[in-house]
């Protein structure tokens, strides 16, 4: 055998082995992609379960109106607890997208920030400083929220959006409840800017006749 073929038939079987290691290599990286876009969908159904969970607390909670003991005002109780998250303790957050994996991780911070700002309110009857009011506020806006990332991930990793019964639309409820609220700000700062000035009880020092802002 001449060289000549020798070589040639080196350079077939080496292009042949090179052939086969690219596509041995090619469909190895497909099942890597593959294996880990299932497992992103499967951490991605599991935090929208876990989401349409704190979604349901949230409703609850924004339209929790509280008993209060008449008898003492300073004694009320909520009769739902404030919400929670239980997202998934293994979460490999690497399998989602930086954005939603962020926002995501931070739900659990949102939700305990809210208690503990609800919790610096200082119990004043009759109004309460508004602590019911902002308590409504505050979780409709995390419900929304929540529900706004359910709709990112179940897009972005084709997982079925939450089935809920026709009478029951979280979404709409929280936006009229955040429109109520936003109402009664207003309200509330139109009635301030209207109260005409009154003159003071307190005895002018310098024989004027001194007003205040009520």
């Amino acid at each position: 055998m001449s060289i000549s073929v020798v070589a040639i038939i080196c350079v077939v079987v080496g292009t042949a082995i090179a052939s086969l290691t690219a596509s041995l290599y090619l469909n190895s990286r497909k099942k890597q992609r593959m294996e880990s876009a299932e497992r992103a969908r499967d951490l991605a159904f599991r935090i929208v379960l876990a989401l349409d969970d704190m979604v349901g607390a949230c409703y609850a909670a924004a339209n929790d109106f509280p008993e209060i003991n008449v008898d003492d005002p300073t004694d009320f109780v909520f009769h739902s607890a404030d919400p929670t998250v239980n997202l998934p303790a293994d979460a490999n957050w690497s399998l989602l997208t930086r954005e939603l994996a962020d926002e995501i991780r931070w739900l659990p911070n949102r939700l305990r920030n809210m208690v503990d700002g609800l919790y610096s309110i200082e119990i004043d009857p009759p109004d309460y400083n508004d602590l019911f009011e902002r308590r409504q506020e505050g979780y409709a806006r995390l419900g929304l929220r929540a529900m706004d990332q359910i709709e990112k991930i179940c897009e972005t990793y084709d997982v079925p959006l939450p089935d809920r019964p026709e009478f029951y639309n979280p979404r709409n409820n929280f936006e009229s409840k955040l429109q109520q609220m936003d109402n009664l700000w207003k309200r509330r700062a139109e009635s301030a800017s209207h109260v005409p000035a009154g003159r003071t009880n307190v005895s002018p020092l310098f024989g004027s006749d001194a007003t205040r802002q009520l």
